[in-house]
Formats: C-alpha cells, structure tokens, sequence
C-alpha cells in the first residue's frame, strides 16, 4: 500500500479559530509564500509518486483558497498543473488524489479555478476537498457558519460531488448529542445533503488556550462510537478508518521551511513519529481528557473487522 504527501504552504488564514492547529504563527509575505510554491513545485521531481506514493498529493494552509493576489494565484495554479502532470497523470493507483482542506470563509472564485484545472484536465474524482465545520470553536458569528455551509452546498451542486465535511469529535460535540442537541443523521440531511460527514480525533492545539470541553472522556467518547455505529455506519467506519491512517499515511513534504533546499525525502513528522511504549502507536491518539489509554488501541478493540 502506497501513502500520500502532505505540503504545508503558509500558516495565512482568514480566520482565527479558538482551537487553531497551526504551529506556525506568523503569516508569510506574499514573497515568502511565492518561495514556497516554487520550493513545493522544484520538490515534485523527488518524490516517487508512481509507488512509495502512489495516493497522491495533500496541499494545506492555513487557508490556501482566499488569496486574491494575481501573482500569487498564477503561481498556485502552475503548481497545480505540475501536480496534473507529475502526481495524477503518474500514479497508477485508482484512488490517487489532489487532496486538500478549506476553512469555506471566503468567495468561492478561487477555489474554483482550482479545481476546474483538475476537473477538465483528469476528473473531479481526482480531487478530494474537504470543508472544515465546527459546533463551537470556528466561527465567530451565525453569518459566517452560514457562509461556509453555503459554499459546501453549492461546490456539491456545480460538481456534482459529495464534499467531505470534517468535524473535529470534541467533548462538547458529545455533551450536544448526550443532550438531544445534535444527531448525525438530521446534521447530515437539513444542512449538508449529499455531502458526507467527516469526524476527526482532537489534535493538539497550538493556540496555548485551555478548552475544557475540547478533548474527549474515555467513558463518553465510547458511547458515542456504539451510537455511531449503530446511526450511520458510513460515518463511523470513516473515522476509525481516518484514525488509523491519520499517523501513518500521510507524509510531510519539505519540512524545513527556512531551509532553500527542495530535495528532501518525505517524513512523518508533527508528534506523528514520537511511538507511545506501550502499544506501539502514535502518542497523538493519547488524546482522552481523563485517561492516558491510547484512542486507536479502544477502537482497534471496538471493532476488529473494520481494522482486520
């Protein structure tokens, strides 16, 4: 099985969510963020997209799709084509992918023009976009959660496509549905139809604010997979699917970001490579607010034939 590699192109965002996981802090220069399309662009040409990763390529920010700046956008979309060329159009695998991840809180245009390229040039199943969505944390105010609920609506009708839309699994999600305030399967019908829903284990978050109802309890966080389980499989066999893979699959592409070497080999890297003694997984699924027990070690018992 092949893996994917994962570009972080700039920390620059438009928006300034409470549980932001961006390590980096500081927004690049628009000099700064054309070096680093040209670093991520010279770098193609060292990676074994054919086999070792075979899955494709994931671009990430910050944000990536609110730029308004034509230098910029011209540089973004020549990297675009040479991903067309030396990602897609290499892999032999089925399911290689352009994939990436918007926080939706812009004009669409962009974002578009983006994805037209791939579109006319491969197919829109090369793409693999994801919408982030929150309960709490993300937006600021009801016009902007609308705004993004908007957009992965009408990307799903110009493409015909079902927009994956992720949500991190926070305690306060689980506090919503234990108290009749959220169900997956009414979330899915009246606000994203024909979209899928994406849940995400919480990561570490870089912000340094403390948020008591972010990480998840032991005891809650299992109800609510039998819940998942039992309400929408898709959905749950998603997340564990995603959990596991989330620490082995996708590699970082030019890490060292001050550095004007583009030849690096892709790494694992952000907490992904630090190995929990104990079982033998990433320390990044210790992740339950009252227990040091590992989340992929609980799920790999909860259903082995998902796993197996």
């Amino acid at each position: 099985m092949g893996n994917m590699v994962q570009y972080a192109c700039w920390p620059n965002c438009c928006n300034a969510c409470d549980f932001c996981l961006r390590k980096e802090r500081i927004p690049y220069t628009k000099e700064k963020q054309l070096w680093m399309l040209d670093k991520i662009k010279r770098n193609l040409d060292y990676v074994d997209w054919k086999n070792k990763f075979d899955f494709g390529i994931s671009l990430l920010g910050g944000e990536l799709y609110f730029i308004t700046d034509k230098e910029l956008q011209d540089s973004f979309l020549e990297l675009i084509d040479l991903i067309i060329e030396k990602v897609l159009k290499v892999s032999n695998n089925p399911y290689c992918r352009y994939s990436t991840v918007t926080n939706g809180l812009y004009n669409p245009e962009f974002l578009y023009k983006v994805i037209d390229k791939i579109s006319n040039s491969v197919g829109i199943q090369y793409v693999d976009l994801n919408f982030s969505y929150d309960l709490k944390y993300r937006f600021h105010s009801e016009e902007k959660r609308l705004l993004v609920l908007k957009n992965i609506n009408e990307f799903h009708k110009k493409y015909n496509y079902c927009v994956g839309v992720q949500m991190i699994l926070t305690q306060y999600v689980i506090d919503e549905w234990k108290n009749g305030r959220f169900d997956v399967n009414k979330f899915i019908n009246e606000e994203i139809p024909g979209n899928q829903l994406c849940f995400l284990y919480p990561h570490p978050i870089q912000t340094g604010i403390q948020l008591d109802d972010f990480n998840f309890k032991r005891k809650d966080f299992l109800e609510f997979m039998k819940y998942l389980k039992l309400t929408n499989y898709n959905v749950y066999v998603s997340f564990l699917q995603s959990t596991k893979n989330s620490c082995t699959f996708k590699y970082t592409g030019v890490k060292e970001r001050t550095s004007n070497d583009y030849t690096e080999e892709p790494k694992l890297t952000d907490g992904k490579e630090i190995i929990n003694d104990k079982c033998g997984h990433s320390m990044l699924y210790s992740c339950y607010s009252d227990s040091n027990k590992c989340v992929l070690c609980d799920l790999e018992m909860l259903d082995e034939e998902v796993y197996n």
